[in-house]
């Protein structure tokens, strides 16, 4: 799957004109007037974007004339080339994939803060679960595991590998299996895996049909981890700079509503999901706050590098766009 993307964005990238909307999106200019922009951004079924989803329905958007349309998809790695390619103007991807195709040059930038890892394994919101009356206990039984995760080579394996190679475990042992979010508790009630690392709401789902988090690998990794951002093309930005600044606005607004009315939280998940209303009462909500925490993808940049998901840093700085 990354080589696919990569092959298509490079060849996107590489065509004049071809990877940009000179109109801001599809319904209208990139100025701050009384036309409304509309937006396709790229974002997967998960607790994460909960904040979105709310400033959409508060009106943040709005005020700022512009019509969010969400464009949903399995995770950050199918996102990144839907976002080069210009289908969408904006995208919601994992700090890991961000890296990976800057490291290929791709025209990528970080506009805003997506979602925050918890502070420790009692605020923890991912986990690697495995089903009621597995042999799996330790770090250590992982190794020779299949482990169902969303895409690979992203934010999933990678801290998942450090928090295997912390408790001296084998993490080259592990056998990822792409599975997508929704269906994570499925494929483990079935026997397909193992094991799954899963994020709110299949997390909590995950525990609530028996199932235990041997690991908390964002919390392992570092407190308050940026794990996904939202994003945009250079060549985008550079053509629509107003409608860059207001989208920014606004989802910043978003994620501060979403840090302060966790109720709200757990109500709009419901309409983009199909968990259960009892499930999301017990869900452990994300960490939603407008810092990018930038030391926290420079680490990221480091592990990607170390497994073997990049060759070479790309320039953070460059990564994550700055407002003139």
């Amino acid at each position: 799957m990354l080589k696919r993307w990569l092959v298509l964005a490079v060849a996107c990238a590489l065509l004049v004109g071809a990877c940009g909307d000179d109109d801001g999106g599809s319904g209208g200019g990139g100025g701050g007037g009384g036309e409304v922009t509309k937006l396709k951004v790229g974002v997967i079924p998960i607790a994460d974007v909960a904040p979105l989803y709310l400033g959409m329905q508060q009106g943040f958007f709005k005020d700022e004339n512009l019509e969010i349309e969400p464009q949903l998809a399995e995770g950050g790695a199918a996102i990144v080339p839907s976002v080069v390619s210009g289908d969408y103007q904006f995208g919601f991807s994992n700090v890991t994939s961000l890296i990976i195709a800057a490291s290929k040059n791709l025209p990528v930038q970080i506009i805003a803060q997506g979602v925050l890892g918890g502070t420790g394994k009692d605020d923890a919101w991912d986990g690697v679960v495995v089903p009621k009356g597995s042999k799996i206990k330790t770090a250590k039984d992982f190794e020779g595991a299949s482990v169902a995760v969303n895409t690979l080579n992203n934010i999933g394996p990678l801290a998942m590998n450090n928090s295997m190679e912390k408790a001296g475990a084998d993490y080259t042992k592990i056998k990822y299996v792409e599975v997508p979010f929704p269906e994570m508790n499925a494929a483990l009630e079935a026997g397909r895996v193992d094991a799954a690392w899963e994020v709110e709401p299949a997390f909590s789902g995950g525990k609530a049909a028996g199932g235990t988090a041997i690991m908390n690998p964002y919390e392992e990794t570092a407190p308050n981890l940026t794990v996904a951002t939202y994003f945009a093309t250079k060549e985008y930005i550079g053509k629509n700079a107003d409608v860059v600044d207001r989208f920014k606005r606004a989802i910043e607004k978003s994620l501060d509503y979403a840090s302060q009315n966790p109720d709200a939280v757990r109500k709009v998940i419901g309409t983009y999901t199909e968990i259960p209303a009892e499930v999301l009462d017990k869900i452990t909500l994300p960490q939603w706050k407008a810092d990018l925490n930038q030391p926290t993808i420079e680490l990221n940049a480091e592990l990607a590098k170390k497994y073997g998901f990049i060759e070479e840093i790309p320039s953070i700085d460059d990564l994550i766009w700055k407002a003139d």
